[in-house]
């Protein structure tokens, strides 16, 4: 099943159109996004900055599948731990942290999901900014890892299906 997945994932990924840097730049906004704790808006944000930058649009909603159920509780963790490495903070804004990935993987309504990220930001800034933080470090670093590799997956394809049309 899970190999299924990455064969449907890499399928998807090969169907991408565009010069390498423009697909491997949209892939890495996607990454970028998807580590930052923004979850309700993380297709929003990546096609937003792809439009701006003039990146790949379909490469950063992509990018941004780096976050989903599975892992959004590893990455908003990693997130809070990195942020935390650089600023002070008390134990309740890992409690407050984990309230509200609960919500966010709950099944409930993404209004309400919404809603719960939104009174998250209102009632514990300080804990969101450090995730922010962590989120972007983490997100910076990811993204430039994304974009080698995508960027290298795209001429290895590019050189080979130049190589089929000569034969």
């Amino acid at each position: 099943m899970l190999k299924n997945k990455i064969t449907f994932f890499i399928d998807k990924i090969k169907k991408l159109h565009g010069d390498p840097h423009y697909v491997a730049f949209g892939m890495a906004i996607g990454v970028f996004i998807a580590i930052t704790p923004t979850m309700p808006f993380h297709t929003i944000a990546a096609v937003t900055l792809a439009l701006f930058f003039k990146a790949s649009k379909p490469a950063a909603i992509i990018g941004v599948w780096v976050s989903n159920p599975f892992t959004v509780v590893f990455l908003y963790f990693a997130c809070y731990k990195t942020g935390h490495l650089f600023f002070e903070d008390s134990i309740n804004a890992l409690e407050a942290i984990k309230i509200l990935i609960n919500h966010l993987e709950s099944n409930i309504a993404l209004s309400q999901k919404i809603n719960y990220f939104i009174d998250f930001i209102q009632t514990n800034i300080r804990s969101f900014m450090i995730m922010n933080f962590g989120g972007i470090l983490l997100g910076l670093s990811s993204s430039l890892v994304a974009y080698f590799i995508t960027k290298g997956f795209f001429v290895t394809l590019r050189q080979k299906k130049i190589a089929k049309k000569r034969l």
